[in-house]
């Protein structure tokens, strides 16, 4: 698990492995960051690259089944990420995080700087804002979360994930956009209530981290992670003042 440390654990690194953890997993932990959250981002304190290279190539000797990467604070962050994987043969997982949920940038750099990085994963899970910052292209529906897609497919990323939790409103269903092989899948779920959840991005890209490092193909990993956090959502509980994803 490679990503920024938010000390609440409602998100990032600390969530990644309170994810991976309840799923079985024995995460390595990496961090890119740390970071002050309250109602916006207070501060981001990127670590060194030589040293964030350094651990990501000795997590990564270990023979880790897979990779998540999360919260990438520069453009040397993301440089030096891409070399401590060199050796790295597994899949690998990306949430492009570029801003909190909660307000303010967690990427202080152009999002052209992060796609040498976004083309080494094996899949990348954008919400449709971050599809649309990446893309360059307005995601309002299904359509655009296809097209923008599309347009990262045609800028050299592998597979995408096009999350639909910002698009439509309750009760429609949720209804997320992967492009796989050249081919789209709309994959439909029920819209869980109760509010914002915190980290599910996250949890999400976490979870298919894990079941891709267990073999699943990636639809396999998607349909498995998607359900494992609805029942964390619906397990959500509030911790202060934020909701957090439950024990599922």
């Amino acid at each position: 698990m490679i990503g920024g440390i938010d000390p609440r654990a409602g998100a990032g690194l600390l969530r990644d492995v309170l994810t991976a953890v309840a799923l079985g997993a024995r995460p390595i932990a990496v961090g890119t960051a740390w970071t002050e959250q309250g109602a916006g981002v207070h501060s981001v304190e990127a670590r060194r690259s030589d040293s964030l290279s350094d651990s990501i190539r000795y997590a990564v000797s270990s023979g880790p089944a897979s990779v998540k990467i999360g919260m990438v604070p520069d453009a040397a962050a993301a440089a030096a990420i891409l070399a401590g994987l060199s050796s790295y043969k597994g899949p690998i997982v990306i949430d492009p995080v570029l801003a909190s949920s909660r307000g303010g940038a967690l990427f202080t750099g152009s999002p052209a700087e992060l796609f040498s990085l976004l083309r080494r994963a094996t899949l990348v899970t954008p919400n449709a804002g971050e599809a649309a910052i990446l893309a360059g292209v307005a995601v309002r529906d299904l359509d655009d979360a296809e097209a923008a897609a599309r347009a990262l497919a045609d800028r050299g990323l592998a597979a995408v994930l096009v999350k639909g939790g910002h698009l439509g409103e309750a009760p429609a269903p949720v209804t997320d956009t992967l492009l796989l092989d050249g081919a789209v899948h709309r994959l439909s779920h029920a819209r869980v209530p109760g509010g914002d959840v915190r980290g599910t991005g996250c949890a999400l890209a976490t979870a298919i981290a894990v079941h891709l490092g267990r073999g699943a193909g990636a639809r396999a990993a998607v349909d498995s992670a998607t359900i494992w956090l609805g029942r964390a959502r619906a397990a959500a509980v509030d911790v202060g003042g934020e909701r957090h994803l439950g024990v599922s």
